[in-house]
């Protein structure tokens, strides 16, 4: 297990330091965002940046580090999680079902594959308390508001790794706005009641 070293200060760096961290974080983003994070290795990060494979840990102290900049763990819900509380379930399936040729669900395949790593695990924790909780409990008229809400997205979490992970197919070809009403509705009891 490799465990990660103390980057270089970006503050610090040279304009060649700086062009180096620049191309290893363009390679990151962009091989992270076609592949999981299983798939990618250091070495093909530098190979992609045209670097030595020690400087992507020198510039960012770890893979996990560099997978954590590299991607947007929000997989794009800032918009449908903003709306009205009352309609959230469905609107939040119906998103994701949409998503589904698109790299938000390599994205999420490969923070699932991710999440074992302790740096990758406290991220996502701390995206569902700002993303999730911060932005849905305080709109919710409970006691209990924030546990609906994390307990809501553990549900989804089910929910997106069967359609992008497993990509299970009685979710796959099932009709889209049967999903929908069916799963939307699931996650709305948790949320409103």
């Amino acid at each position: 297990m490799s465990h990660p070293t103390a980057p270089l200060d970006a503050r610090h760096l040279r304009p060649a330091g700086r062009a180096t961290r620049a191309a290893i974080e363009e390679a990151g983003r962009r091989l992270f965002g076609s592949h999981t994070y299983e798939e990618v290795s250091v070495r093909a990060i530098a190979a992609e940046a045209g670097v030595d494979p020690a400087m992507v840990i020198r510039h960012f102290g770890s893979k996990e580090a560099l997978y954590l900049r590299s991607i947007d763990t929000s997989l794009g819900v800032g918009a449908v999680i903003d709306g009205p509380v009352e309609t959230l379930g469905r609107r939040i399936i119906a998103y994701f079902l949409d998503q589904r040729d698109s790299p938000i669900g390599k994205r999420h395949a490969g923070l699932v594959q991710a999440s074992y790593r302790q740096q990758v695990r406290a991220e996502l924790n701390r995206h569902t308390r700002v993303r999730f909780v911060d932005a849905i409990a305080p709109r919710l008229a409970a006691d209990d508001a924030e546990l609906r809400v994390a307990l809501m997205v553990a549900q989804l979490g089910g929910f997106l790794t069967m359609l992008f992970v497993q990509q299970d197919p009685l979710i796959t070809d099932a009709d889209p706005d049967q999903v929908i009403v069916l799963y939307g509705d699931s996650l709305q009891r948790l949320i409103t009641g």
